[in-house]
C-alpha cells in the first residue's frame, strides 16, 4: 500500500507550481474579477496550451489519459493560488461523468473540453440532498430551475439530475439553446462565478438513468470531495505560509510578532490541521484508484471534513494575524477566507458528511 506520488506526478506538481506562480498572482485574480467571462480567461487558455484539460481524458480523444491522481496534483496547485478558472467543474466533474456514460456525443464533448472549447456546469446530489425534483424530463425535453450552480452563466453545457415519471435520470443540456435563461448570482467568493438556470421545455440528452444514474452520481460526489480536499489543502498551506511570512515581517515593540508564544501556537495549529487533512486526502486519492467502494466512501467523507476544517482555520487565522489590515480589500487574506467559506458548503452541509462517515464506519465494523 503506497500513499506517495510517483516521480512523474511530483514532477507535474513542481511544474504546475512554477507555472501558476508566474501566471496566477493576486494581481491577476483582481484583474479576473473584471473579465467579461467572469473567470480568468487568460489563465484558462494557458492551461489549455499546457494540456491540463487532457490529463485524465482518453488518448482516443487526444488526451494524455494519465489518471485521477494527476487531477489531484493539479487541484492542489490550483488551490494554492486560489485560481479563478472552471477546472474543477469542467475537468474534475464534467469530463469524468462523460467518461462513465457511453453516448454518441461523449467523444466529441471530451475533444472539445481538451481544446478548451467547452465549459461545463455540474449539479451534484450531495449527502444532504435528495435527487432533484426541480427538473422534470418528458419526451426528451427538460423543464425546471437550478437555483444555484457554479459557472451556470458561463458554461456551454450543464449536467443536471432530473426525474422522469419518478425515475432518476442524469441529463446533458446544451445551454446555447432557446428557452434557456441564465442569471448571474453574487457569491461570497467573487472569483468563482455562480448563476441560476431556468429551463423551459429544452431539448436534452439522457446520459444514464435509474440505478446507474444514482451509482455514477454517488461516485462523482466522492471523487469531487477528494479533488476538492486537495484544492483545500493547497489553499490552506498557502494561507499558512502567508501568515508565517507576515508574522516574521511585522514588528511590535521592537520584535516580530512571530516571536510571541500565542502566534507560534496559531501557526503550529495550522500545520497540524494541514497534515491531518493531507493524510486523509492522500488516503482518498489511493481509494480512488486502488480501494474498494466502501473505502472510497469513508475516505471521501474523511478527506472532505478534515480539509474543510483545515482551510477554514488557516484562512481565519491568517486574516486574524494580519490584524486590522486583514479585513481590507487591499490585503490578500480575504481570497483564502472567501474560498474557504465557499468550499465548506459546496458539497453540502457538514453534519450530513459527518452522518455519512459515521454510517460507513458503522457498516464496516458490522461486517468486519
Amino acid at each position: 500500500m503506497n500513499f506517495e506520488f510517483s516521480d512523474d506526478q511530483r514532477m507535474l506538481r513542481d511544474h504546475a507550481r512554477r507555472f501558476l506562480g508566474d501566471a496566477c498572482s493576486f494581481h491577476s485574480l483582481r484583474t479576473a474579477l473584471n473579465d467579461p467571462k467572469q473567470y480568468d480567461s487568460g489563465l484558462w487558455q494557458q492551461m489549455v496550451e499546457q494540456g491540463w484539460m487532457g490529463v485524465a481524458i482518453p488518448e482516443a480523444c487526444g488526451g494524455m489519459e494519465l489518471g485521477l491522481l494527476e487531477l489531484c496534483v493539479l487541484s492542489e496547485e490550483l488551490g494554492r493560488c486560489v485560481a479563478a478558472v472552471p477546472f474543477f467543474a469542467t475537468v474534475g466533474l464534467g469530463a469524468e461523468i462523460l467518461k462513465q456514460c457511453s453516448t454518441p456525443a461523449t467523444e466529441d464533448l471530451l475533444t472539445r473540453i481538451l481544446a478548451g472549447e467547452a465549459i461545463f456546469a455540474v449539479q451534484l446530489v450531495t449527502p444532504d440532498l435528495a435527487w432533484s425534483s426541480n427538473l422534470t424530463l418528458e419526451n426528451g425535453r427538460v423543464s425546471g430551475t437550478v437555483p444555484v450552480l457554479a459557472y451556470a452563466a458561463q458554461a456551454d453545457f450543464a449536467i443536471v439530475p432530473a426525474t422522469e415519471n419518478t425515475e432518476n435520470v442524469l441529463v446533458l443540456v446544451d445551454l446555447h439553446q432557446p428557452n434557456v435563461q441564465r442569471q448571474s448570482l453574487v457569491a461570497m467568493d467573487h472569483t468563482v462565478a455562480h448563476g441560476q438556470l431556468q429551463l423551459d421545455d429544452v431539448a436534452c440528452q439522457t446520459l444514464c438513468r435509474g440505478e446507474q444514474a444514482r451509482a455514477i452520481m454517488t461516485k462523482t460526489v466522492d471523487r469531487a470531495s477528494i479533488l476538492m480536499a486537495f484544492e483545500q489543502v493547497g489553499a490552506a498551506e498557502a494561507a499558512m505560509e502567508m501568515a508565517r511570512n507576515y508574522a516574521l515581517e511585522r514588528y511590535t515593540f521592537g520584535r516580530p510578532i512571530g516571536s510571541y508564544q500565542a502566534v507560534k501556537h496559531k501557526l503550529a495549529d495550522m500545520a497540524v490541521k494541514i497534515e491531518l487533512a493531507r493524510s486523509n486526502a492522500y488516503y482518498g486519492a489511493w481509494a480512488l484508484t486502488a480501494g474498494s467502494e466502501d473505502e472510497l466512501a469513508v475516505a471521501a467523507a474523511a478527506a472532505h471534513l478534515t480539509a474543510s476544517e483545515a482551510l477554514e482555520y488557516c484562512a481565519e487565522e491568517c486574516l486574524h494575524l494580519h490584524g486590522g489590515i486583514g479585513y481590507t480589500w487591499e490585503a490578500d487574506c480575504h481570497f483564502f477566507y472567501n474560498r474557504a467559506r465557499l468550499l465548506a458548503v459546496s458539497l453540502g452541509n457538514r453534519s450530513a458528511w459527518i452522518d455519512r462517515l459515521l454510517a460507513e464506519k458503522s457498516l464496516q465494523a458490522l461486517f468486519a
